[in-house]
């Protein structure tokens, strides 16, 4: 992934909410320090523990306040640094007495809010590309989503749905030439289009919309009558075998 990539996966990820980040290179500015200043602070050095590391130390979760990252410098050069989060800025702050804690605090504060109002304010011409261009294809896979919900079944999809429906009611009445499907065909075939306009959403089969097309095939092929049709099913159809069983006894 090009760093570039990296860079508007991030603002992405952090476009509109509350906490937004800036580079310890410009807060170094901001604090009117050199750059390894303020990395030795948050780094510590040999004869003292950096902020990051105390509050590792005491369980508490750094990313929250600084992020290790990388920078590279005019020159081309890969540099580190430090992503400082509002709450990192709030802390170093802390740290500063009289004027300069006062202008540092302005201008942190100024900086956050100038990025929450334009997120991409101080972003390269080519991340701003990036980011437009997907904007673009956000509100294009909307508009697309939008035509698919829409968009009905057509006559063939639609017959499709219909010769499910009558195999599913075949099947369940137990054939065409059936007791059960003589006297209670009407009554299956009611409920089970009943059914289907209430799992869809919709006022009759036809009008399925395009993206629920194999939901609807699926919903038919495991529809179920409701339990009192089921023993209509069961009590005219066993009738019948009942009365051809008891004719051969009497032969």
């Amino acid at each position: 992934m090009s760093d570039l990539y990296a860079s508007y996966k991030v603002m992405e990820k952090n476009e509109g909410q509350a906490v937004q980040t800036i580079p310890s290179y410009e807060v170094a500015d901001m604090m009117d320090k050199k750059h390894w200043e303020v990395l030795r602070m948050l780094d510590g050095a040999k004869d003292r523990k950096g902020i990051a590391e105390i509050l590792a130390d005491n369980q508490m979760v750094v990313s929250k306040y600084f992020i290790k990252s990388q920078y590279k410098d005019e020159s081309g050069k890969l540099n580190s640094c430090y992503e400082c989060t509002k709450l990192g800025c709030d802390m170093l702050a802390n740290k500063m007495t009289g004027e300069k804690g006062i202008l540092f605090t302005a201008k942190y504060v100024e900086r956050f809010n100038e990025m929450v109002e334009n997120p991409l304010a101080n972003a390269s011409k080519e991340l701003q590309a990036i980011f437009m261009i997907d904007r673009k294809q956000q509100v294009i896979e909307k508009r697309v989503g939008a035509i698919e919900e829409k968009m009905t079944v057509d006559y063939e999809l639609a017959e499709n749905l219909r010769t499910a429906v009558n195999s599913r009611a075949v099947y369940l009445l137990e054939g065409k030439h059936s007791e059960a499907y003589k006297k209670l065909s009407k009554k299956l075939f009611a409920e089970l289009y009943r059914d289907i306009k209430g799992a869809f959403k919709v006022n009759s089969y036809k009008n399925i919309s395009l993206k629920n097309y194999d939901k609807a095939l699926n919903y038919i092929e495991k529809w179920k009558p409701s339990e009192m049709l089921q023993y209509a099913i069961q009590g005219a159809n066993g009738q019948v075998k009942f009365e051809e069983k008891a004719g051969v006894t009497n032969e």
